[in-house]
């Protein structure tokens, strides 16, 4: 997150008339220039993380204005909207400039590597459990832990492709929601499919 406080601050101490309009101006003017630049930015940040840098931002303009009301003096000095654009151009862009390079959701990125990293240790497991206890495919159990397998393998696979894609957080909720459960009844599925086609091989007399 950029340092929004002394940005502004600075960009209102460098301001030839220091009014309270003017003062109001240029925080309009850092509002919606921060606003345009983070609803622009490629690749697109997502809601939540907009609305925690403008929550920054007034922040930011509330301290700034209550230090500047304080020490507000009682001369004025005239002509000074021309420096004030000359002044509050620069800063701002500054500014977004700064808080759109941190990484977008650094966050959601660490769950999502969590997820992926937690999905394949599962599957591994499921594998590493075939290995140890070989099946037999003589009864239900064995045919679910293979079901098992495919599941977390395809979660796993679901999983590694959000994040390489870096979907926005709603995408991936909607994508889990909707998948998981498919992928979950595809596997029972294929299961059943499975011991149907081939469950009578290992209850047949050898």
């Amino acid at each position: 997150m950029a340092d929004y406080y002394s940005l502004i601050s600075n960009a209102i101490a460098a301001l030839d008339n220091k009014t309270g309009k003017t003062r109001r101006v240029f925080y309009d003017r850092a509002r919606a220039t921060l606003a345009d630049h983070l609803r622009k930015a490629e690749p697109p940040l997502s809601e939540t993380f907009i609305e925690h840098e403008l929550l920054a931002l007034e922040d930011a303009i509330s301290k700034v204005e209550a230090n500047a009301t304080l020490s507000e003096g009682k001369w004025s000095i005239p002509n000074g909207l021309q420096t004030q654009s000359d002044h509050t151009k620069d800063p701002i862009r500054g500014a977004t400039a700064e808080a759109s390079s941190v990484p977008p959701d650094a966050k959601l990125q660490r769950e999502r590597r969590f997820a992926f990293w937690g999905f394949l240790i599962l599957h591994a497991f499921w594998v590493g459990d075939l290995f140890y206890k070989p099946p037999t495919f003589s009864d239900w159990y064995d045919w679910l832990r293979l079901g098992g397998v495919i599941f977390f393998l395809t979660l796993t696979i679901l999983s590694y492709f959000i994040m390489r894609k870096n979907w926005r957080a709603e995408q991936e909720e909607r994508t889990y929601i909707v998948l998981a459960p498919i992928i979950l009844v595809g596997a029972v599925l294929v299961s059943v499919a499975l011991h149907s086609a081939f469950g009578w091989l290992a209850t047949a007399p050898s």
